[in-house]
C-alpha cells in the first residue's frame, strides 16, 4: 500500500476533528485507500482549512491552472473535499474526515465500502470522539417535552435551527443507509438529516440530498420525532445540519452506549424526570430511550448517569409523566457562537 495514504491519514489528524493514525490493523489506510486514489491523495494534501480558487491552488503548487481546477471540482464531486460558491467561481477547501468526507460518501456507498467502515468506526470514534469536551454535534430535546419550569435557550430549539436558515437540504442517514448495506438496517426512517447554509447547497450540487421548504422540514423533524429519533444539532449556536440519530445505527450514540455514564459526555442541558403519581409503568418509555437509561419498578425509573436529556421517551408517555428538565448552571454546555470558535475549542482540547 501506498506511503501516500499513510501522509493523507496524518494529514488529516492535524484537523481539528482529528484521525486516527498507526493503528495496529491500518484498517484508516485501508478506508482511505478506498476513497481516494494515489493521485486524489495527493492533491487533497496540498489544500488548505481555508477555501481557495483552483488558480490560487494551482499557483502555489506550481500547476496548470485548468487541470487543477478540474481535478479539485471532480474531487468535490466526489465528496473528498468541499466546494462553494456559484459556478465560475468556486473555491475548495480541505475537510476532516468525520464530520465531512466520510458523511459526503453517501452515494458511493456500497457493502464493501460499508463493511470497512463497520470496523472502523468504532476505532474512529474511540480516537477522535470522547477527546476533549466540544463535539461537532449536541443533543438538543424535543421542544415539548420540556418541563415548563425550564428555560429553553433558541439554540437547544431544533424547530429555530429549521426556522432560521437561508437553504435547507433533506438526505439519507448515512449511519442507516451503511447498516442496510451490511443487513442490519433498522426500522426507523431514513430521510432525516437536514443540513443549512453552505453545506445545504453542496449537498444538493451534488446530489446528497433534496433542497426543501422550511415546511418541508419540519415535517421530516415531527416524523422523526414521533418515531423516537434523538435530535442532534450542529456544534455551534448557529448549526450547520441537524441530524436525527438512532442507538443502533449511529455511531456516536453507540459510542455513549458503551460508557457507563454517557451523561457526563454528550453535550445536552436536560434529563428526563418522572412523576410517580401519573406513571403506570407501562414500559413504553424503556423501549424509546435509546440509552439504556430507564428501568422498571413500581414505575419507571431513570438513572441519571445515562440520561442524554433527548426525550424521545416523554413524546410518547400516554400519561404524560415524564419532562425533561433543566441541569444545574455548573453542570451545562454553553456551545460556541459559531463554527470557527467550535473548531478552535475542538484543536485546543483534542491535543
Amino acid at each position: 500500500m501506498s506511503s501516500v495514504y499513510q501522509r493523507l491519514a496524518e494529514f488529516l489528524d492535524t484537523f481539528p476533528q482529528r484521525f486516527p493514525v498507526n493503528t495496529d490493523s491500518g484498517i484508516e489506510l485501508k478506508v482511505l485507500e478506498y476513497i481516494f486514489t494515489p493521485e486524489e491523495a495527493e492533491m487533497a494534501m496540498t489544500l488548505q482549512m481555508m477555501p481557495e480558487t483552483g488558480r490560487q491552488v494551482a499557483e502555489r503548487i506550481g500547476a496548470e491552472p485548468e487541470q487543477v481546477e478540474k481535478q479539485l471540482y471532480d474531487m468535490s464531486r466526489k465528496g473528498q473535499i468541499m466546494r462553494m460558491g456559484p459556478p465560475g467561481g468556486y473555491m475548495y477547501m480541505a475537510m476532516p474526515f468525520f464530520v465531512g468526507i466520510y458523511e459526503f460518501q453517501l452515494k458511493r456507498l456500497d457493502r464493501k465500502f460499508s463493511e470497512l467502515m463497520e470496523d472502523f468506526k468504532p476505532i474512529l470514534m474511540a480516537s477522535t470522539w470522547l477527546k476533549g469536551k466540544t463535539r461537532e454535534i449536541r443533543t438538543v430535546p424535543v421542544n415539548q417535552t420540556v418541563d415548563k419550569q425550564s428555560e429553553v435557550m433558541s439554540y437547544e430549539i431544533a424547530e429555530e435551527a429549521i426556522k432560521g436558515a437561508d437553504n435547507i437540504t433533506l438526505s439519507d442517514c448515512i449511519c442507516r443507509k451503511e447498516r442496510g448495506l451490511v443487513d442490519k438496517a433498522c426500522g426507523y426512517p431514513v430521510e432525516t438529516c437536514i443540513s443549512f447554509g453552505m453545506g445545504a447547497a453542496f449537498y444538493a450540487e451534488n446530489g446528497l440530498g433534496r433542497p426543501v421548504s422550511k415546511e418541508e422540514a419540519l415535517d421530516a423533524l415531527k416524523k422523526g420525532v414521533e418515531a423516537g429519533l434523538v435530535l442532534q444539532l450542529g456544534s455551534s449556536k448557529n448549526p450547520a445540519g441537524l441530524c436525527m440519530c438512532c442507538g443502533c445505527c449511529c455511531a456516536i450514540l453507540e459510542e455513549y452506549k458503551k460508557l457507563d455514564k454517557p451523561a457526563l459526555e454528550a453535550n445536552s442541558n436536560f434529563f428526563a424526570r418522572i412523576s410517580e403519581e401519573l406513571c403506570t409503568a407501562c414500559g413504553t418509555c424503556v423501549d424509546r430511550c435509546h440509552m439504556a437509561a430507564i428501568s422498571l419498578d413500581d414505575i419507571a425509573v431513570v438513572n441519571l448517569d445515562r440520561c442524554i436529556g433527548c426525550g424521545a421517551c416523554a413524546v410518547s408517555c400516554p400519561t404524560e409523566a415524564i419532562a425533561m428538565c433543566r441541569k444545574n448552571k455548573e453542570e451545562e454546555f454553553v456551545p460556541q457562537n459559531d463554527m470557527m470558535e467550535a473548531m478552535m475549542a475542538m484543536y485546543q482540547e483534542r491535543r
